[in-house]
C-alpha cells in the first residue's frame, strides 16, 4: 500500500519532469569545423544560441554563422526589437581576404537599407569599414564576432579580442544584423537557420 504522502510526492515529481526538460540548456552545435557553444557570456549577460548555419556561394563553403540572444526568437522583427546584448559569430571555413569581407558587408547593407536609412548611419558605417580593414584577411578557423552591448554599441572581435573602438548606438548593429536576417538576406538558407526555423 502506498501512503498518501508518498503518492503526492511521486505525482509532483512526475508533473515536474516536463518543466525540467524544458529548462535544460540547448546542445552545442557544430557547423563544418566551427563549434558553437549552447551559451556564452557577453556584456554581462548570459546569451543562448538561437540558431546556426552555413554561408555558401554556389558549392563553396565560406563561413559558419551563429546568432546569440538573451532569449530565443523565431522572428527577425523580434530579434531587431530586443534591447539587450546580442552576438553574431562568424567562423571561417576558408581563407577570405579583407577586401572580400568588406565587400560582402557593403552589399548586405545596401540590399537591406533604404537610402534614408543608410544616410542616417553613414558615419557609423564608415567607422565599421575602418575596423574591418584592421581585421584584414581572415583564415580558416578564425572567429569574427559582431557584438551589441547596450552600453557601448557595436563591438567587433577577432578570435575573442576587440578590434578598434566600439561604435555607439543600436541602429548600426540592427543594420549589420539585417545582412543575415533582413528582408533580403545574404543567404536564403542561412536566415532560417539563424532563426532556429530551418527544416
Amino acid at each position: 500500500m502506498i501512503r498518501p504522502n508518498v503518492r503526492v510526492s511521486t505525482l509532483v515529481s512526475l508533473l515536474a519532469l516536463p518543466l525540467l526538460a524544458c529548462a535544460a540548456p540547448a546542445a552545442d552545435l557544430e557547423v563544418g569545423i566551427i563549434r558553437f557553444p549552447a551559451g556564452i557570456e557577453a556584456a554581462g549577460k548570459h546569451l543562448v544560441l538561437n540558431g546556426a548555419g552555413m554561408r555558401k556561394i554556389l558549392f563553396i563553403k565560406v563561413y559558419a554563422a551563429g546568432l546569440y540572444l538573451e532569449a530565443p526568437a523565431r522572428d527577425a522583427k523580434d530579434v531587431a526589437a530586443a534591447a539587450g546584448p546580442r552576438r553574431v559569430r562568424i567562423g571561417l571555413l576558408r581563407d577570405v581576404s579583407g577586401e572580400d569581407f568588406i565587400e560582402a558587408l557593403e552589399e548586405g547593407l545596401e540590399d537591406n537599407l533604404t537610402p534614408e536609412g543608410k544616410a542616417a548611419i553613414a558615419d557609423e558605417i564608415a567607422r565599421l569599414k575602418t575596423i574591418m580593414k584592421l581585421v584584414g584577411d581572415v583564415k580558416e578557423g578564425d572567429l569574427v564576432d559582431f557584438d551589441y552591448d547596450p552600453a557601448a554599441g557595436t563591438i567587433v572581435r577577432l578570435n575573442g579580442k576587440p578590434v578598434g573602438e566600439s561604435i555607439p548606438g543600436k541602429a548600426l548593429y540592427d543594420a549589420v544584423l539585417s545582412i543575415w536576417i533582413g528582408e533580403k538576406p545574404i543567404d536564403d538558407d542561412l536566415k532560417p537557420a539563424l532563426l532556429g526555423s530551418a527544416n
